[in-house]
């Protein structure tokens, strides 16, 4: 889980505020560390923009200027006679998703001006600085389970499954380990990638398991950035190109990390290309399998990013309409609309229940099913084929994969138009 840099207030530049005396108490600052808690959450900068500007106006100010990157935010509001701008450094990331809920609750209650900036800005403290104690039984069982599930989505065959399942409980155990450990935070993406390719190429090597490469990727998905890559497409779509590129770039380089930790995986094992397969067709336990595979997914997603007891019906039904969205559309015309059909449900289907009793935060339904639309395991699969030296494959499969993002963005952009879901300016 990323770092989230500690909350002060030396990154404002005094220099540059105006007197304020007739702007809300801490208001200002109040924004700045809002925005940084949802960076930190890896909410996209247009949404971002939208919510400050919400508040804004909720406490009877002007946002004259909001400007958010994924590394910095620009904050400048008036209320007719005073002026005050803020620059602050942020660091993007992916929060827990029990945080993220109670940072929604929040956000709410900003958008109405029910709570002062001062305890505004207590809660966001609260938030983001939450201790948890080792949960070593949670992650193994959790990334087990979350494994399995994702499994059953890509090759549901018995011995396939257990595998994906004993691969994701190894995961499960070094992300625990690593949990309070920032410096190793940094190598987990490679020394995950290097122990589970070994594991798994051993065991093509001693014929235990099918040698497809589509079996890394149910242990490898936390790592594997479909919700960055996504998330920066969707971006670019909406003219937001440097948070987009950036983002783009970002996940492009752990894409490339992960598939080094496989080679290197591969090489110590001694296995030659030859040997195993990028991906095969395996033979499905039934066409229920998919659909205990997303109740077994959303169980592990429970477990590994704290979704609180309260969102799981509403995460339950985005996960669902999700993948049947994909299905009609990959039944329809193929799988580039079957990835534009289930993001625009999931968009849709996500700003609904926000709005409903439920009240499930968009952000907190949504982030499950990305994986169901599996961009990040397409990336990672197509990428896998420079293994094995298919060069004529390879760039096949990457130009699909692009057009794959294409579609999902346009996906959550048209949603978003439809469901008009955070009134973006």
């Amino acid at each position: 889980m990323v770092m989230v840099p500690e909350t002060n207030s030396s990154h404002i530049n005094p220099s540059s505020m105006s007197d304020g005396n007739n702007l809300p108490s801490n208001l200002l600052e109040f924004l700045t560390e809002l925005a940084k808690a949802m960076t930190a959450a890896g909410i996209a900068v247009m949404a971002i923009e939208a919510i400050l500007k919400n508040i804004c106006r909720a406490y009877g100010v002007k946002a004259q200027e909001v400007i958010d990157f994924p590394t910095f935010v620009l904050i400048k509001i008036s209320d007719g006679n005073s002026r005050a701008l803020a620059v602050t450094g942020q660091k993007p990331g992916l929060l827990p998703l029990d945080q993220v809920s109670r940072l929604y609750e929040l956000i709410y209650q900003a958008e109405n001006a029910e709570i002062t900036p001062e305890d505004g800005i207590n809660r966001i403290n609260d938030i983001i600085n939450v201790k948890r104690q080792h949960r070593y039984v949670r992650h193994i069982l959790g990334y087990a389970l979350y494994s399995t599930g994702l499994g059953m989505l890509l090759l549901p065959t018995t011995n396939e499954l257990l595998f994906c399942g004993l691969l994701g409980a190894i995961v499960g155990l070094i992300v625990g380990y690593a949990e309070d450990k920032p410096r190793l935070t940094l190598i987990l993406p490679v020394l995950t990638a290097v122990l589970v390719s070994m594991i798994f190429f051993f065991g093509v090597k001693q014929g235990i398991v099918a040698g497809s490469l589509t079996i890394l990727v149910p242990s490898l998905s936390y790592f594997i950035p479909g919700v960055v890559l996504a998330t920066g497409m969707y971006e670019l779509a909406a003219n937001n190109v440097i948070s987009g590129a950036s983002r783009l770039v970002q996940g492009v380089v752990i894409l490339l990390l992960l598939l080094f930790g496989v080679i290197i995986g591969l090489q110590v094992v001694g296995l030659s290309p030859g040997e195993y397969m990028v991906a095969h067709l395996a033979t499905p336990l039934g066409w229920w399998a998919p659909y205990i595979g997303i109740l077994v997914f959303t169980l592990g997603m429970y477990l590994l990013m704290s979704i609180r007891n309260r969102d799981m019906l509403g995460v339950l039904i985005v996960l669902f309409t999700t993948f049947i969205g994909l299905q009609v559309g990959n039944y329809i015309l193929g799988g580039l609309f079957g990835a534009f059909l289930g993001s625009t449900i999931m968009t849709m289907g996500g700003t609904y229940l926000e709005r409903s009793r439920l009240k499930t935060p968009y952000y907190v339904s949504i982030i499950p099913a990305f994986w169901i639309l599996v961009p990040g395991s397409l990336g990672f699969i197509s990428l896998a084929t420079l293994a094995g030296q298919n060069y004529s494959a390879s760039i096949t499969n990457l130009i699909m994969v692009v057009l794959t993002f294409v579609a999902i963005s346009m996906g959550l952009l048209i949603g978003a138009v439809i469901a008009d879901p955070l009134k973006i300016e």
